[in-house]
């Protein structure tokens, strides 16, 4: 699907009328400066050819708003911004829209609304659904479909990131509405190539030939993230190489450096497996090392330094405005906070320094004004940040992520920056927050946060021995077992006593650890399932829960399970939308209403020694299993034989057990559960068994012999 295909069906017998009372958040776009360049779009669901609604779902940074404001331009509709606008709720549009328009307009433009003549797109619905409660946003939603269901053609196109999309799709039908959902596609090859052309304007300089040698040679080290994306199995599409963030890297970079072939002997062979993303990492820390050495160094520093002493020069030149200082000076410019550093160590010297770099910074090629020009730079800088180790950056990167929105690209600096796979646990909530931005309607995106269990320890109260944890994000395309899944993995450590946040927004969320989990910080607190958290104490911090099961998913909801020696919850309402939610507890005390109506005590494990620790064996095992579309439980080999599972002796032997009695049987990489097995030799069903409830005799664990 071209973009001439969705600006024909929008225009469709559409008449226009002047917005009188334009708005920074509601207004005709004007065609601006910036050229557009056009991508492809895939349907996802498109049930009929005039749709009442189109839901453009992409993940962040891809070219939404960009699409928006030339939909905008070209067809004189208005454009809603819901990150401009104030918080949505009921009548917000139809207000909206009775304010904006002259008196004697107001019917018409109700009417074309009502018939599909008229049209409004609106643009940042992820960022309004933020906003505000469940209940408000629905009301919003409430309102488009009144103005637009007996439309006979197309009357809103809302645009947003994929999962607050999904939902709304499901929503919108679940109302009767005819409501289709696309999704924009990766730049090709080609698409690329115009891209950057178009906004570095060096097609046609002087140095023509030289600049076409170097593009044509970068975009070949990418080739197979520019290969065709109609496919909805195609791993390739899982590097989001072809979106505008990425190829705003190169143009920032070919803009800068006419050397090309100096700079095509910096960036050749990159390392690490990702061939893709080191290249883009090595693209994006070459221009900082061009903006030390070329410009900052010789006419910052060496003015400076002229008539110090020689061991200064040389400590100064070959330490100051190094990547990481560059990446915290970036960070706090765009923050707007004031930041002086002792980067030289003579405070005369230290004052000129930051003078001179006040007014140089707001032309550093990262931003653009007082933003990062894209969510490639921004995630460098953050991951750089993140991994320094330097304590006084953690308040600053926190105040960057809880005021901006996450970027898929932070999973990939992360990934390079991170040394020896290593991360600080503050790390974990951003990552996982800007992992889910690789949902998609094609991809599902599973995270792993992996230790000892609590319960195994549940006296713990030193809080001061420190242990691994896993953290794993998986992107898996099509069914279960069709390709091998996209994974990122790194590790960090924590103590009992550690609290790791973990945001307002999970889905398909899988946590065991010895420690504290925080989930909220927001009014709401939304999961989808399936989500399960084992942790020493779970604090819920947002006054309402909202549990849901994925839209498109084909089978029975999948649970929502907590199991914790407390919780500490502050919600005045739950809703799960007949999802199953279950606070399995060691204890009861000062659990609250509403949170008490789901909870329940959790089973005593074992006393006995060697029973004991078979049994958590079998739980830390079968745990591992998870229900996917095919409605198969199942697990890849590598994960269920990992040290961290099996533990010891005794794990491998459980799992020698299981396979023996038929409980799980392995087939290719894949190790698959059998439910009716596993309740006629344990005697207990997998799902209690994940609700941490024990057999009703330990009788038949003891039968269950591993020796």
């Amino acid at each position: 699907m071209k973009y001439y295909d969705l600006r024909a069906m929008l225009s469709s017998g559409k008449q226009v009328f002047t917005v009188t009372e334009p708005s920074t958040s509601f207004q005709v776009a004007s065609a601006g400066d910036r050229p557009y360049v056009e991508p492809t779009f895939e349907k996802a669901i498109f049930e009929t050819e005039r749709p009442t609604i189109i839901l453009v779902s992409a993940v962040g940074a891809s070219g939404k708003t960009a699409l928006a404001r030339r939909l905008s331009s070209d067809l004189g509709l208005p454009l809603l911004d819901l990150g401009l606008h104030k918080p949505v709720g009921d009548n917000t549009l139809t207000g909206l829209l009775t304010h904006s328009f002259d008196v004697q307009d107001i019917s018409n433009v109700f009417g074309g609304l009502g018939t599909g003549n008229y049209g409004v797109i609106i643009d940042g619905v992820d960022e309004g659904r933020s906003k505000t409660t469940e209940k408000a946003f629905e009301a919003f939603l409430d309102d488009v479909i009144k103005l637009s269901k007996k439309a006979t053609a197309t009357t809103f196109v809302l645009l947003g990131r994929t999962q607050i999309l999904d939902e709304s799709w499901v929503y919108l039908t679940d109302k009767g509405i005819s409501a289709a959902l696309i999704s924009i596609s990766p730049f090709n090859l080609e698409q690329a190539t115009e891209y950057i052309d178009t906004f570095t304007g060096a097609a046609n300089s002087a140095y023509a030939d030289q600049y076409a040698t170097a593009r044509n040679v970068i975009l070949e080290k990418l080739g197979t993230a520019f290969a065709d994306h109609t496919s909805a199995k195609s791993q390739d599409f899982l590097s989001f190489i072809g979106y505008p963030p990425v190829l705003d890297a190169i143009v920032a970079l070919l803009k800068e450096e006419r050397n090309y072939h100096k700079l095509l002997e910096a960036l050749s062979d990159p390392d690490g497996g990702n061939v893709e993303v080191a290249l883009l990492d090595r693209i994006a820390r070459y221009i900082l090392s061009r903006e030390r050495e070329e410009k900052v160094i010789p006419n910052i520093i060496q003015p400076l330094i002229e008539d110090a002493p020689g061991y200064l020069k040389d400590r100064v030149t070959s330490s100051v405005f190094s990547v990481e200082e560059q990446c915290e000076r970036l960070i706090a410019h765009c923050l707007g906070v004031p930041l002086r550093l002792s980067a030289i160590g003579e405070p005369s010297l230290d004052e000129r320094y930051e003078d001179q770099l006040s007014s140089w910074l707001p032309e550093h090629p990262f931003v653009s004004g007082s933003e990062f020009r894209n969510a490639v730079f921004e995630a460098l800088a953050i991951a750089t940040a993140m991994c320094d180790g330097t304590a006084r950056l953690v308040p600053l990167v926190d105040q960057y992520l809880a005021t901006h929105k996450h970027s898929y690209h932070l999973v990939y600096m992360l990934d390079i920056a991170s040394k020896d796979r290593r991360l600080p646990i503050k790390a974990v909530g951003p990552l996982f927050a800007a992992a889910m931005e690789f949902q998609s309607a094609f991809s599902q995106v599973e995270l792993h946060l992996d230790g000892p269990a609590w319960s195994e320890d549940p006296d713990d109260s030193t809080g001061s021995a420190k242990t691994d944890i896993a953290i794993d994000i998986d992107i898996l395309m099509g069914p279960l077992g069709s390709t091998e899944p996209k994974s990122f993995s790194f590790t960090g450590q924590v103590t009992s006593s550690d609290t790791i946040q973990l945001g307002s927004r999970l889905s398909s969320t899988f946590v065991s650890v010895p420690c504290s989990i925080e989930l909220g910080s927001a009014q709401e607190l939304e999961l989808t399932s399936p989500v399960e958290i084992s942790a020493r104490s779970i604090t819920v911090d947002a006054k309402s829960l909202i549990v849901r099961t994925a839209p498109h998913r084909k089978l029975e909801p999948q649970p929502v399970l907590f199991d914790a020696q407390r919780l500490v919850s502050r919600l005045e309402s739950i809703t799960t939308n007949g999802t199953p939610l279950t606070f399995s507890l060691a204890t009861l005390d000062d659990v609250r209403y509403p949170a008490v109506q789901h909870s329940e005590k959790s089973s005593e494990p074992p006393a006995d020694p060697l029973l004991r620790q078979k049994y958590f064996r079998l739980k830390r095992i079968l745990l591992e299993f998870r229900s996917h579309s095919k409605g198969s439980l199942a697990k890849y080999r590598h994960k269920i034989e990992h040290e961290r599972v099996l533990k010891n002796r005794t794990g491998e032997a459980v799992l020698k057990k299981l396979v023996a009695d038929g409980i799980l049987k392995l087939s290719g990489v894949m190790y698959h559960l059998e439910p009716e097995s596993l309740s006629k030799h344990i005697g207990i069903s997998w799902l209690d068994l994940r609700r941490g409830r024990m057999a009703t005799s330990f009788d038949l664990l003891l039968t269950f012999r591993t020796s």
